[in-house]
């Protein structure tokens, strides 16, 4: 009798373990639904389209993150008459009331706003806990950091300016989050181009090898989307197919990566991406009357792909100053109308430009000349309150 028991025990605990291996393996799949192996394109049939963000739920929200703000470039921006150690900080020039034709105040000045708390130098790292918190409290998922490394295999944190800041950047969100684990913010990466669409593959690849071995299981990077970090490839339909190839049989089983396209240059890329954006820091929905068609025909491609489509979105963008055009904020009505037209392409998230793009005009980053105001009304925006 005592035998019987026994080896019935077994057998119950036999069959244990395997239910509990079964369940393992399906969560892993799951969270790897995106092919892991190197050199084959992700499938994209129709029936695994993504479901797009239900009606009434919170958005999740990222915002572009630029990590060039130091002493020099500061000064690149703003001249040098600009009176730098002014406390508080001087607002560098004006616009007029939609956001336009803007003036420098200082002789050689190309930005007309500056940060409420100040020219903060990047280089070090109390600068970005109070950002990070301002952001956060505001409903902010997280930052996509700006970044590109110097293309060489045995990079580390010291070998540029842009791998400190990266580094630490990724500290004080790991301290962030460590006195916040029930609502943490994250990180993405966007690996950006800088202009230069014709930089060799293999120096985008141990760019992005030297990311994955340093952060790749670094709980900053932590996603709703995938298991793997989340890469945008920025301007990746301006890179030649091959290069946006060769990033994908390198780092697909790594990284989730994010392609930066529109409607016309998504089918070129779609099989070696597992998502995509669209960075469009200039998009007009008063006179561009293709705005919202390019969206929504971009978002049903991606969607019809069985990908994820991250929609973008801007308060403004003037870059009058450098040569450019301007898309005025006309105090909140271009945000509203953006996210509210752009709200009709079902995106899984939301990719803002931008947190502190001062050139362009883009920032959300409470500043001189608007003090909070774009951020509570972002903060309305998640909340489901258009101002």
């Amino acid at each position: 009798m005592r035998l019987r028991l026994v080896v019935t025990a077994v057998a119950l605990l036999a069959v244990s373990v395997l239910a509990v291996g079964t369940l393992v393996a399906l969560r892993e799949a799951g969270a790897r639904s995106s092919p892991p192996r190197k050199g084959r394109p992700a499938p994209s049939p129709a029936s695994t389209t993504p479901a797009p963000t239900p009606t009434g739920s919170t958005p999740q929200v990222y915002l572009y993150y630029y990590l060039w703000w130091t002493p020099g470039h500061w000064q690149s921006k703003l001249g040098p008459n600009y009176p730098y150690t002014a406390s508080p900080p001087v607002s560098p020039g004006t616009t007029n009331p939609v956001g336009c034709n803007p003036v420098a105040r200082y002789s050689g000045a190309t930005i007309v706003d500056v940060p409420q708390v100040g020219l903060y130098n990047q280089n070090q790292g109390p600068v970005y806990l109070p950002q990070i918190e301002q952001a956060a409290a505001a409903g902010v998922t997280g930052f996509l950091a700006s970044w590109q490394g110097t293309g060489s295999p045995s990079q580390t944190t010291r070998s540029s300016g842009y791998n400190l800041r990266l580094q630490l950047l990724v500290r004080a969100v790991d301290t962030y989050d460590a006195a916040h684990p029930q609502h943490p913010f994250h990180l993405a990466l966007a690996m950006s181009a800088f202009g230069n669409y014709h930089r060799p593959a293999a120096a985008i690849v141990a760019d992005l090898s030297y990311f994955y071995r340093t952060y790749g299981d670094n709980p900053a990077f932590r996603n709703s989307f995938s298991a793997r970090p989340m890469v945008m490839i920025m301007d990746s339909r301006k890179y030649p197919v091959t290069t946006v190839a060769a990033i994908w049989n390198a780092e697909g089983g790594r990284e989730y990566l994010i392609g930066d396209e529109t409607a016309g240059s998504w089918a070129r890329d779609a099989p070696y991406l597992d998502a995509t954006s669209y960075y469009w820091s200039s998009e007009n929905p008063w006179t561009n009357s293709n705005a919202a068609t390019d969206i929504q025909t971009l978002g049903a491609e991606v969607h019809s792909n069985g990908k994820s489509w991250f929609s973008p979105f801007i308060a403004g963008y003037d870059k009058q100053l450098v040569g450019g055009s301007c898309v005025p904020r006309d105090g909140l009505q271009t945000l509203d109308k953006v996210w509210s037209v752009n709200s009709q392409s079902h995106p899984q998230a939301w990719f803002g430009i931008s947190w502190n793009e001062y050139e362009e005009n883009t920032y959300l980053q409470p500043s001189v000349n608007y003090g909070a105001t774009y951020l509570r009304a972002l903060q309305q925006l998640i909340q489901g309150r258009a101002g």
